[in-house]
């Protein structure tokens, strides 16, 4: 009784852990040599690897923008530890659609979704895997570019511009998107000062007339940038 016991304890013992990483390893070394516990077995591996499934799809969907498939504030951030925690430079690109309110009010919000989508395509294209792409908010979009020094930076904002510049955007035709960038830690020790001088060299190019890539100043205050109409 004991020898046949023997796999059903501990598969009962297995079963209140099946949400472990090392879940499916521990119940395929149980050796389970008679059917019953064979089929039981079975069935727990089939339902440990739905089970991990559905854990991986739920990380990933509260990391990711519904609309775009872009990361979202979320995902930036486990980005950002990734990256800080490996002692990685990085340079932020801040960018957003230039007049989007416009676009909503001629053309709806279905329309206004579909320039979003459209532009984080390009986004897509105009980067690399390494890159972290986040759509931060609204029109509002982010861009995380590991190891890229300011001149880098500089030629991944303009490429990106000219780019979305030239690209005739469904039912709205063309549109233009305006980028503010900063590096850390040049331009400040502190990861949450780097992202407050690249939103303030953004309204920086909205100010000098849109259409447009601004370098943050190394003692640029974003806080004290006035926001002008998108």
């Amino acid at each position: 009784s004991a020898l046949i016991s023997r796999p059903l304890w501990q598969l009962a013992k297995s079963a209140g852990g099946m949400d472990a990483p090392t879940s499916a390893e521990r119940i395929q070394r149980i050796r389970s040599w008679y059917f019953e516990a064979a089929q039981l077995k079975r069935a727990m591996q089939i339902g440990i690897n739905l089970l991990h499934q559905r854990i991986g799809k739920l990380n990933l969907d509260a990391q990711t923008d519904p609309l775009t498939g872009l990361h979202n504030r979320r995902g930036l951030t486990l980005a950002l530890d990734a990256l800080s925690a490996e002692g990685h430079s990085f340079a932020v690109v801040a960018l957003d659609i230039d007049h989007f309110k416009r676009i909503n009010d001629t053309y709806g919000h279905d329309v206004g979704d579909e320039v979003i989508l459209h532009l984080a395509q390009l986004m897509t294209t105009c980067s690399r895997g390494a890159d972290t792409l986040c759509r931060s908010g609204g029109e509002e979009f982010l861009m995380l570019l590991p190891d890229t020094n300011l001149e880098s930076a500089f030629r991944v904002a303009e490429r990106l511009r000219h780019c979305v510049e030239q690209e005739q955007m469904p039912q709205v035709g063309h549109i233009t998107i305006s980028l503010g960038i900063a590096v850390w830690p040049i331009h400040a020790d502190s990861i949450e000062r780097v992202f407050k001088l690249a939103d303030g060299a953004l309204y920086l190019a909205k100010q000098n007339g849109r259409n447009r890539s601004e370098v943050a100043e190394l003692d640029q205050d974003a806080t004290d940038l006035s926001s002008p109409d998108r």
